[in-house]
This record gives structure tokens, C-alpha cells and sequence, in this order.
């Protein structure tokens, strides 16, 4: 064979190593086994918005390389799929936080990289009966939701921020639930002091309570209340009493209000409003939350405090909680903040995210 032809020969070779699709999946672990949990698929049935966080630990392969495309793997579950379509809106970016501790407002996890990479309809696919949760599933076809990307994204490194905004269509709405990675931390602890006062909570009046699963180190410890619409709340944070006393010792007559906050030893109060729930069978039910950052620093491993709310309407106080943080860092490394897109805040999971297969080239 000439020379001239070899030397072509070993350029299209090349060529094409260099342009062929190659795959990652975050988390690793993942690649081919189903993952403890599930998530909704933006715009699958309802409205959503949803920024995945995904840390560098799960991207090496991809630095200086370019994402092409995006996949979402269905769950496995004893269930069919009828399949459906959604618009969506897909941006890429930097993000400036870590995925341990990711905002709850969308913008403060998007970098200054920001790119749209699609816009437009999805189809997810029919899909049949997958087995048992825990099952091997196949990023094929009929299991996958494939969102192509219009631009490229360079990857340099750094934690990716996925934010993806779903539509739904009418008549095109259907039940998809993708896979998702949750990391089970050890030494989370909840413990209910009470009954408090008031007219909500149910018979025991509980109606303060934190998000167990959100007190991780790196996260936002959830702490919620119900109450009147639109009334003032007061969350304390301090030491728990050994005994509780009545609010009638200090002037309040409110019966069976007992307070579990001790006043001789340091505390916090935070003020916070009741925002009434949209919902009209709710009435005039409200939500006060208070969101407490928890660094992700050995001394938060193991800390403890209580929690007890003061409704200034009906001059009552909450069922108080005895919290601990878990006894563990994270390593996940990826996080979900979702919402209502209308809104520039969401929740976030730490401990939980979508898994992702990433084509990149």
C-alpha cells in the first residue's frame, strides 16, 4: 500500500476516535443497576422545575471535553409506561456552589457560563414492566428519555448545574418516573416533645416539624409550622428543659401551652410569617418554614438543639423537636433543587438527585 494512503488512513482513524460519542453516568454505581429511588420527569405530568447539581467527583472523564446529550433513565418498577411528550428548556452551567450545599434559590447555582442547550418537545418513550426496584435496566430506547443538546457544552471542570424547566402538554401527559441515587446517611435523629396548643396539629397539636432527611452537614435543615394565614411565628432554638413549664407561670393563660426551650440558656428566635397554601380546600391553613444552613464542618457531626414554635394569634405554642445532625459527611456529591417555575425558590435534597448518562465528545 502506498505510503500516502496509510497516512490517510491513520487520520480518518483518528478523526474519528476523537469524535466519537462516549458515555458517563453519575453516579457511577449506577451505570447499569437501578438506584434506590425515583423522581418526577419535568413537565411529565405537571408543571417543574428542576436543577440537578452534579459535583466534579462524578465527571473526570469529561473535563475539557464537550456534552452533547443528556439521559434519564427510567425507574424499575412493576409498571408500564404508556409514554408521552413535554416541552422543555434545558440550561448548562458552573455552578458556584458545591452539590453538599446547593441553594434553594435557582439563580445563586448558576454560573456565569450560563448556556441554553435545548428548547423544545421531548418524547418520553413507552416503556414496558422493567422488574423489582434494584433490577439491572438498559439505557435503551423504550427506557430512556434522550435530550439532545442544540449547543454543545464545553465541560471544564467543576460542579455541573442542570436546569431543566418541563411543560406539559395537553393530552400528552403521562406517569414517568426516572431513576434516582439517594444516599442513606447514618445517625439522623428526630424526637418529638409535646403535645403543644392550639388549633392545629391534630390531636396531639403538632404542628411544628423538620424535614428528618434534611439534616445532613452541607445541607438546609427544614424546619416548617402550620398556622393562621398571613399571623407571625416565632421558631426557638435553644436547649431542651428537663421539665417543661405551663405559659401561665409567665402571664399567657393559653391552656395546655407548655414550653420546652430553656430561657437561662442561650436560644435563637427567628420571626417568620404563615404564607397561606394555595390550595382552596386548605382554607385558611398557612406554612411558616425557616431554612438553617449546616456546614459541612466536623464539629455540626452528631449536634443536637430543639426546636419549638410561639404563634402570636392564639398565643400558643408548638409540639417541640429535639434534632440531631447525622453522624456522617455526605458523598453522594450530587443534590435536586425543584419547584413550581413560576417561583425563584425550591426545595433541595442533598442526599437525593436523578441519575444522569452524559454523551460527550
Amino acid at each position: 500500500m502506498p505510503m500516502n494512503r496509510i497516512h490517510v488512513c491513520v487520520l480518518a482513524s483518528f478523526s474519528a476516535a476523537l469524535t466519537a460519542q462516549s458515555h458517563v453516568v453519575a453516579p457511577a454505581a449506577n451505570t447499569t443497576t437501578d438506584a434506590l429511588a425515583y423522581e418526577w420527569f419535568a413537565g411529565a405530568e405537571a408543571p417543574l422545575r428542576q436543577q440537578i447539581l452534579v459535583g466534579a467527583s462524578h465527571l473526570t472523564a469529561m473535563v475539557g471535553r464537550q456534552i452533547t446529550a443528556l439521559e434519564l433513565r427510567r425507574t424499575a418498577v412493576n409498571e408500564t409506561y404508556s409514554g408521552g411528550s413535554a416541552d422543555l428548556a434545558v440550561d448548562l452551567s458552573t455552578s458556584p456552589s458545591a452539590a453538599s450545599s446547593a441553594s434553594n434559590t435557582f439563580a445563586t447555582n448558576i454560573g456565569p457560563d450560563l448556556t441554553n442547550v435545548f428548547a423544545g418537545t421531548i418524547t418520553l418513550p413507552p416503556s414496558p414492566n422493567t422488574g423489582s426496584a434494584g433490577s439491572q435496566v438498559a439505557w435503551s430506547a423504550a427506557n430512556t428519555i434522550q435530550i439532545p443538546l442544540s449547543t454543545p457544552f464545553p465541560y471544564n471542570g467543576g460542579t455541573l448545574c442542570i436546569d431543566i424547566t418541563g411543560t406539559p402538554i395537553s393530552g400528552q401527559q403521562t406517569w414517568w418516573m426516572t431513576d434516582a441515587a439517594e444516599e442513606v446517611v447514618a445517625g439522623t435523629a428526630v424526637l418529638e416533645l409535646g403535645p403543644g396548643c392550639g388549633i392545629y396539629g391534630g390531636p396531639q397539636h403538632q404542628w411544628s416539624m423538620v424535614a428528618r432527611r434534611s439534616l445532613v452537614p452541607g445541607g438546609q435543615a427544614v424546619f416548617r409550622a402550620e398556622g393562621p394565614a398571613n399571623s407571625l411565628g416565632i421558631a426557638f432554638f435553644g436547649e431542651a428543659l428537663p421539665t417543661p413549664f405551663p405559659l401561665s407561670m409567665v402571664g399567657i393563660p393559653t391552656a395546655g401551652c407548655n414550653c420546652h426551650i430553656d430561657p437561662m440558656q442561650p436560644f435563637v428566635a427567628l420571626p417568620v410569617l404563615f404564607e397561606p397554601e394555595v390550595h382552596p380546600l386548605l382554607g385558611a391553613m398557612a406554612t411558616a418554614e425557616i431554612l438553617v444552613p449546616l456546614p459541612a464542618v466536623p464539629p455540626v457531626l452528631g449536634f443536637q438543639m430543639t426546636t419549638q414554635w410561639f404563634e402570636l394569634t392564639q398565643l400558643a405554642l408548638s409540639n417541640a423537636i429535639r434534632w440531631q445532625v447525622a453522624s456522617a459527611m455526605p458523598t453522594l456529591d450530587m443534590a435536586l433543587v425543584e419547584g413550581n417555575p413560576t417561583l425563584s425558590t425550591g426545595t433541595v435534597t442533598n442526599y437525593l438527585a436523578p441519575v444522569v448518562r452524559f454523551e460527550y465528545q
